[in-house]
């Protein structure tokens, strides 16, 4: 069943990806030639968001967010979520109408298209076998998020293969707490029920829970030793909250 649901989805969203090389990056292109890049970054952030609905209307899934009062005012803004599901980033950039670089594992550079919206996103490619890699990526996230940017990270650093939250390593908090910007805790749960773990034809439902913010400007050198406790309290609360599987 899941295979060929799947199989099904896929008719319409391979066709729909190849097909933002024409409806998206050709107008983007025509932008940046004319040094309009706050055009193009409303366009390509426009059309991600009709793809990632289109993603998750052809699987199945419904995404209830809520939360989104708690964003605050400012473009340099550090997402912090659980990682559940392949369907994660879509999810943050479909229906949570969200828009942020991304820290994205080094293979995702050889897989045609989605590279391009890696690179849309401003993602920070990582080589998660190199230690000095990483440190280079906090680096260049830090460097980002002062330039005025945001960024979506997924402290656990892998997806979770239980559905349950997995432990928040405390070096990605340094994007945040070395930048001075303010830390938006996100909970997801039920995504792996629509794409890992789906069965059936049945509507499945997911959640995408938006937290309040966490200023990290002010904080003493105590505070910033357990914040990776309070942003991983905010996003486990939230999560034993929202209905749904794991």
């Amino acid at each position: 069943m899941r295979k060929i649901r799947i199989a099904f989805a896929a008719l319409f969203i391979i066709p729909i990806l190849i097909l933002s090389l024409v409806y998206a990056f050709l107008p983007a292109l025509f932008l940046r030639l004319f040094r309009l890049k706050e055009a193009e970054n409303r366009h390509l952030r426009r059309c991600g968001h009709f793809i990632g609905n289109s993603i998750m209307f052809f699987l199945g899934i419904t995404v209830h967010v809520d939360g989104r009062d708690n964003l605050p005012d400012g473009t340099n803004i550090c997402y912090m979520a659980n990682h559940q599901s392949l369907l994660d980033i879509v999810a943050f950039v479909g229906p949570a109408n969200l828009w942020a670089a991304i820290l994205a594992k080094a293979e995702v550079k050889r897989i045609p298209i989605i590279n391009l919206w890696c690179y849309a996103l401003d993602c920070i490619f990582i080589d998660r076998k190199s230690p000095h890699d990483a440190i280079k990526a906090i680096l260049r996230g830090v460097e980002q998020l002062k330039q005025g940017k945001s960024m979506l990270v997924f402290p656990e650093g892998t997806r979770s293969k239980s559905g349950r939250i997995g432990e928040l390593k405390s070096g990605s908090l340094k994007l945040a707490t070395r930048s001075k910007t303010v830390i938006v805790p996100i909970t997801i749960k039920g995504m792996r029920a629509g794409f890992e773990h789906l069965k059936g034809f049945g509507r499945v439902h997911a959640y995408f829970s938006i937290g309040k913010p966490i200023p990290t400007a002010t904080l003493s050198s105590e505070e910033i030793a357990s914040l990776h406790e309070v942003v991983y309290g905010a996003i486990a609360k939230r999560f034993d909250e929202l209905p749904g599987q794991v």
